[in-house]
């Protein structure tokens, strides 16, 4: 074995194989030494999908030919295949595949299911066509008495799923399970757990893959702790997790997989509207995973209670988002800002004001078992005192209000996002935070509701010097797009804070402002 190639990170392994081609070297190479680089390079390209670790796959199978080197191995075969359907084509791939069956690569060249698998890894996997031709394969394995390893189960069923066909989804379910796994192998089993997960949820159940992540928990905990600088989603949904290669067996790997896991969960309950088993689920994982949840878990918490204007809720999520070093974006930001401050639709405020009328009807009752079992107060309130009475309406319009509008709220999680930002908020010069349109009204509204015009009025010029900043020759994108009726909120309220103020000079910059933006200013009185 020469020890220039046998390695296990795929730079060290390529480093090897350039410098036996430039020392003139190839002599001492063996086929299990370019085996060997082949199955490195091979599975790199299936956790990175890297256009370069493609290139050195093709280097090598050329340098290989050229040198005359032959194969006589099945394990070599498996690996051509593998690198034919990566690069797309098809063809070879099945040609090699009907060369081992008719033996002309020698009799000791048999399939196994290692070739099943490498016909199972084709990336360019999409459509009933492909999954029919998977199946094909699938039945072939079981008549040659073949078990399908756990790379093949994986394939088929994200195959199943992306394909919509839920009855051979449901079998494939059924008939695989994360037992199969051995129990040494953590991050694998994690991987198959997340395919199966994303099955399940494709049949709309959430019970099994909640039971299998539970299973995983009982898998011993990998000693490798070497961190991995970043990983993102293959095809922008959350279980398909891209982790380089070198590092796909560490401590980390299998908790950000089981932290995807967790996530899929979450957010399908999420969408069911079933948030307090969401919650639960978020502290399931908080204590289970050493890993943070990430930035899109807290944004679909924060998208559900603002919707729900559930400002209790959202101060407990970003209380978490700062104890679990997640930091807020412009859009997180939002969401809590504007949450405090708008106006909710008639379905939502039937909800609040039912919440209402069923607290005035327990303080009612409260008070009459008071009556019944202390009697009448001993100063009796006169019956004509001279004072109107206040009606029972405007009562609960008050109580609703106090469900609906939250100005305090909103003006703290204003200065926590300037705080984030390292900004204060008196310097509405600052270049480091733009706020935009949408902040900007829930503030104003938020002042003017606190009977602070002036502070309102600040805000708006911090929103016109940060467009002029900006946009120095043209006029702000919110003139002329959708947040244009919520702009002309934001300079009617400045007028209206201006007058409140006396201020004729700034009165007379934001009608010369409206008039710029295309915004018709009110008629003056």
């Amino acid at each position: 074995m020469y020890k220039a190639i046998h390695r296990s990170d795929p730079n060290g392994v390529w480093l090897g194989f350039n410098g036996i081609l430039n020392n003139k070297e190839w002599h001492k190479v063996t086929e299990y030494d370019i085996i060997r680089v082949l199955q490195i390079f091979n599975r790199q390209y299936a956790y990175e999908r890297s256009p370069e670790t493609l290139n050195r796959l093709k280097t090598v199978v050329e340098v290989t030919e050229r040198h005359g080197l032959r194969l006589k191995t099945i394990w070599a075969y498996n690996e051509l295949i593998r690198l034919h359907l990566a690069e797309g084509r098809r063809d070879l791939a099945y040609w090699i595949k009907q060369n081992i069956e008719s033996n002309v690569y020698g009799p000791d060249v048999k399939i196994n299911v290692h070739t099943y698998a490498a016909l199972f890894s084709d990336p360019s996997i999409d459509g009933l066509p492909d999954l029919i031709r998977l199946t094909n394969l699938y039945d072939e394995m079981l008549r040659r008495n073949i078990a399908p390893n756990t790379q093949v189960q994986k394939s088929l069923i994200s195959a199943a799923r992306r394909t919509g066909e839920h009855h051979l989804l449901k079998a494939l379910l059924d008939s695989t399970n994360l037992e199969s796994v051995p129990h040494s192998y953590s991050t694998l089993a994690a991987r198959f757990a997340g395919a199966r997960g994303q099955g399940y949820i494709g049949l709309r159940k959430l019970n099994p893959p909640l039971a299998e992540i539970l299973r995983l928990l009982s898998y011993p905990v990998i000693k490798d702790n070497r961190p991995i600088p970043e990983c993102r989603t293959e095809d922008g949904s959350q279980g398909n997790i891209k982790i380089p290669f070198e590092l796909s067996n560490t401590r980390q790997a299998f908790f950000i997989y089981l932290r995807s896991a967790y996530e899929l969960q979450i957010h399908m309950h999420i969408i069911r509207r079933e948030g307090k088993f969401a919650w639960k689920l978020l502290d399931d994982l908080r204590r289970n995973c050493y890993l943070p949840p990430t930035l899109m878990l807290y944004t679909w918490f924060v998208r559900y209670y603002s919707k729900r204007k559930d400002i209790r809720r959202l101060r407990e999520i970003y209380e978490l988002m700062m104890q679990d070093g997640v930091s807020p974006n412009e859009h997180v930001y939002t969401k809590l800002i504007t949450a405090c401050m708008f106006t909710p639709g008639d379905r939502l405020l039937s909800v609040l004001a039912k919440r209402v009328a069923d607290k005035h009807a327990s303080q009612v009752g409260d008070s009459d078992a008071d009556m019944e079992a202390n009697g009448p107060p001993s100063e009796a309130v006169p019956q004509e005192s001279g004072l109107p009475a206040i009606p029972k309406d405007v009562i609960a319009t008050e109580d609703v209000n106090s469900l609906v509008y939250f100005p305090s709220e909103c003006i703290a999680f204003f200065e926590d996002m300037f705080l984030d930002h390292g900004v204060k908020t008196s310097d509405i010069h600052s270049r480091k935070l733009c706020p935009n349109v949408q902040i900007t009204n829930a503030v104003m509204r938020a002042y003017m509701a606190l009977e602070k015009p002036a502070m309102a009025l600040r805000e708006f010029n911090r929103y016109c010097f940060n467009q002029r900043y900006l946009y120095p020759s043209n006029n702000p994108p919110d003139a002329s797009s959708q947040q244009r009726y919520t702009l002309s909120l934001v300079c009617k309220m400045a007028l209206e804070a201006a007058a409140m103020l006396g201020d004729r000079k700034s009165s007379q910059r934001i009608y010369t402002d409206m008039l710029e933006w295309g915004i018709q200013p009110p008629a003056s009185r």
